[in-house]
């Protein structure tokens, strides 16, 4: 019995009904269609706001990934992030992002445009691996999320950017290391009497208040409160 190739029967199916140069022809269109789209796409991320919302279907949206701007602020400032636009962008975008925004845009029958990133401040000044996450605005200061990448945040972060939130958690924090090395300067001398130590810690915390503003404002940085959602450079 003759053994049936298979690669051969679908090569004569198939030119039943195309031919090889229409098949080439077709599959080009095809590639160039999908060129021109993803070209679209990040000449739309390189683009500045226009302030303008868009268009989402609403049963189409899913309510896990539509963020009010209170809640984008209060992430931002409690792990020190930016909410910029995505033209002020210089990380990288990861591999499928142009798949990701053309299938939600077929999804929604819409074409989408300003995006916004929320993302540390470095990610909009040099290359790095972390977290950012792209939003498109929808409307009444609600953002829809698109796609987060990078690696995850290590929950110490919230800490160590904690005494940075505003001026009080800076103060608090310069009087909070006072305290430490008022008590660390009791160990070392136990003859000091409570006077002493609280003289001590009176002088301290004038010091180290002065040494954190000081180097704080040197390094031209600024409160997280005033930068998360600022284009310029302090950070």
């Amino acid at each position: 019995m003759k053994k049936v190739n298979l690669f051969e029967e679908l090569l004569q199916e198939r030119n039943k009904e195309i031919s090889s140069e229409e098949l080439k022809s077709l599959v080009k269109n095809i590639w160039s269609k999908e060129d021109e789209n993803k070209n679209r796409i990040f000449k739309s991320l390189s683009k500045k706001n226009n302030k303008e919302f868009n268009n989402l279907k609403f049963n189409e949206m899913e309510s896990k990934n539509i963020f009010h701007k209170k809640t984008i602020k209060k992430i931002a400032v409690r792990y020190r992030l930016r909410f910029l636009d995505s033209k002020l962008f210089k990380g990288e975008y990861p591999k499928n992002i142009t798949n990701i925004i053309s299938g939600l845009e077929k999804k929604h029958n819409t074409t989408l445009n300003n995006f916004m990133i929320m993302a540390p401040s470095k990610l909009f000044k040099i290359k790095s691996p972390d977290d950012p996450i792209l939003f498109v605005p929808i409307g009444n200061d609600y953002y829809y999320l698109i796609h987060k990448w990078g690696e995850e945040f290590n929950s110490f972060r919230r800490l160590l950017v904690l005494p940075f939130k505003n001026i009080d958690n800076l103060t608090i924090f310069s009087v909070l290391v006072s305290v430490v090395f008022a008590l660390l300067g009791k160990l070392i001398m136990p003859s000091l009497t409570l006077s002493e130590v609280f003289i001590l810690f009176l002088f301290l915390v004038k010091g180290f208040i002065f040494i954190f503003f000081y180097m704080f404002f040197l390094t031209r940085r600024n409160f997280s409160e005033s930068i998360w959602n600022s284009k310029y450079d302090s950070f």
